[in-house]
């Protein structure tokens, strides 16, 4: 009779055990851990809508890019989430065309991330796999930007759509030049490729924007043709498009700007223009071309008038080219004109 009970006994607590499993995980636990090898877990996972429903943690740490305190500023975010409020399938099937824009990182023997950049650096999403008995998901990063955090007239010379891609590009060059988060490098090609979007209308600013992307070596550098073409658009009535057309005249697609000017006569009627736009620092900056002949002209008169141009406009260097110009005996109480 007690052999009897004892037995009754066993089997009663293996059944609990079961239908607690089931329960909690929705199948027995033989069915539910596909691998414990993430390489073999991950197709199953993102394949299957109901082995995600299973294998994703009760509460999961999401991420998304939201409104900060500062006024117009965009920054990532974190809250817990609970798994029933999510939208599944959470991961879509990875084809395998499309693998190598789906990096898998292994982060130790218990923890690896995902990510998927298969909609572009616009849309990258992160998903953190951590495991105990089996792999399940613990954690989502969405870092597109919401429509919602967007307005639709910012610039009145730009579509909608590029209006849209103009303000990503800001909060995109914002993010990545903090250098706080994994994805500087693809954040700041969100931002070139978000700035071109916006350029396409013709934008000076946006134009001027990707161009000074590029070069700084942020981003990926475009090609040459493309970046005149950018500059020229933002020359049109930017002081700052004209300086860096000018630089790009006698530099090319080269950031470090040393050695000889290629293009003298044009850069030194983009510096002027961009003096005669207001630019202060290209107006001591031309002073400098003129005093030393590295650019088309060389004209020491002309020098000393950018020189007191610029000083006459706060420009303390300008003030200092005078004052040295002075000490050499230079005659700096009549000049010509600056341009």
């Amino acid at each position: 009779m007690n052999s009897d009970l004892k037995k009754k006994k066993r089997l009663t607590i293996r059944l609990f055990t079961v239908f607690a499993l089931n329960l909690f995980h929705g199948s027995a636990y033989a069915d539910e851990c596909p691998s414990g090898d993430f390489a073999q877990f991950l197709p199953v996972y993102y394949s299957n809508i109901e082995a995600q429903q299973r294998l994703t943690a009760m509460t999961v740490m999401a991420l998304a890019l939201k409104y900060s305190d500062e006024p117009g500023k965009i920054e990532p975010k974190t809250m817990a989430v609970d798994r029933s409020t999510l939208a599944f399938p959470i991961m879509m099937p990875i084809e395998k065309d499309k693998t190598k824009d789906v990096q898998v990182e292994q982060v130790d023997v218990n923890h690896v991330t995902v990510v998927d950049k298969r909609t572009g650096n616009s849309h990258i999403k992160i998903f953190n796999f951590s495991r105990q008995t089996c792999w399940s998901l613990e954690g989502v990063e969405d870092w597109s930007i919401s429509e919602n955090h967007l307005v639709a007239s910012s610039k009145p010379s730009m579509s909608t759509a590029e209006n849209f891609c103009f303000q990503r590009a800001q909060a995109y060059e914002e993010l990545g030049a903090t250098g706080q988060y994994r994805l500087t490098g693809e954040l700041f090609e969100a931002s070139l490729e978000n700035y071109l979007c916006a350029a396409a209308s013709g934008d000076p600013e946006a134009s001027l924007n990707a161009a000074s992307l590029s070069l700084s070596g942020m981003a990926p550098q475009l090609e040459t043709k493309k970046v005149e073409a950018l500059l020229k658009a933002a020359a049109t009535t930017l002081a700052e498009g004209a300086a860096s057309l000018s630089t790009f005249y006698c530099y090319g697609n080269n950031a470090a700007s040393q050695g000889t000017c290629e293009r003298p006569d044009q850069a030194e009627k983009e510096l002027i223009r961009a003096a005669s736009m207001g630019s202060v620092d290209a107006t001591n900056y031309l002073g400098r071309s003129f005093e030393k002949g590295e650019l088309a002209t060389h004209d020491i008169s002309r020098a000393i008038a950018c020189y007191r141009l610029a000083a006459s406009k706060g420009n303390r260097v300008a003030v200092n080219n005078l004052n040295r110009l002075k000490k050499q005996a230079a005659d700096v109480s009549n000049a010509s004109s600056c341009y």
